[in-house]
């Protein structure tokens, strides 16, 4: 039987606001049961170490544009080396922070870790996408683009590379129709949340349910089988097994 995954999260940030587990436990009768969380801080790391779960796998990086990211690239490797992550990421360009030099320098930093140590990337791509497509051709390594959301001759580019794409909430919006149905016709899509605790809304007691609501409002708005989106995304999520 096919299960849900929650293809791009942050549990560690949620668990400052509102303990994961008992959520986790929740969301297993709507058939969520696993999570690719990402840690951007030392103490999210710290979180997940100290919290193992056969339901999460996580990632870590340098974010190219998140203030609170105090990791450095030696905390990515001691993670690569002890083989306690997934994939590296999320990493990536961000059109909002004015120094592209220094981003691009940690980038490839980080993507020169993820080559060494033979690891998927998990990638945050917010403009700059012919920047990052020159880049990433180079290493042909598993990549997969959360909540990616920009023009679909964009979106075209990188599907030329082993990439994977998290549809979030962000595609359900009739200027970005286009964009969703290109991605589900692709077959090259999870889905995501990426929740942490600055997106849960005024008395909402379990976040993590969104994904539940995400799939159905795909289902319905694309006009496909809600069944055949959630065996698509257990495929793709089983071939980074």
């Amino acid at each position: 039987m096919a299960f849900i995954i929650d293809a791009h999260c942050h549990l560690a940030n949620l668990d400052v606001l509102m303990p994961v587990k008992p959520l986790m436990d929740e969301t297993k009768k709507f058939g969520l049961d696993f999570w690719l969380s990402s840690a951007l801080t030392k103490a999210e790391i710290a979180w997940h170490q100290k919290n193992p779960d056969k339901r999460i796998a996580y990632s870590a990086g340098i974010h190219p544009n998140y203030k609170e990211c105090d990791l450095e690239l030696k905390d990515i490797e001691e993670l690569c080396i002890e083989k306690k992550i997934w994939a590296i990421g999320e990493i990536g360009l961000d059109r909002n922070n004015p120094d592209f030099a220094g981003q691009l320098k940690i980038f490839i930093e980080q993507m020169e870790l993820a080559k060494q140590y033979n690891l998927p990337v998990v990638l945050h791509l917010v403009g700059h996408i012919s920047e990052a497509y020159k880049l990433l051709k180079q290493y042909k390594l598993p990549y997969l683009v959360h909540g990616y959301a920009g023009s679909l001759q964009g979106f075209k580019e990188l599907l030329r590379l082993n990439t994977f794409f998290t549809i979030s909430e962000r595609l359900l919006k009739w200027d970005k129709k286009e964009l969703l149905r290109a991605m589900i016709d692709s077959k090259r899509y999870l889905f995501e949340t990426d929740i942490t605790r600055d997106y849960v809304q005024e008395e909402e007691t379990n976040p993590l349910l969104r994904l539940i609501t995400l799939i159905s409002s795909v289902a319905e708005f694309a006009e496909i089988p809600r069944g055949k989106l959630i065996e698509q995304q257990q495929k793709n999520f089983n071939s980074y097994e």
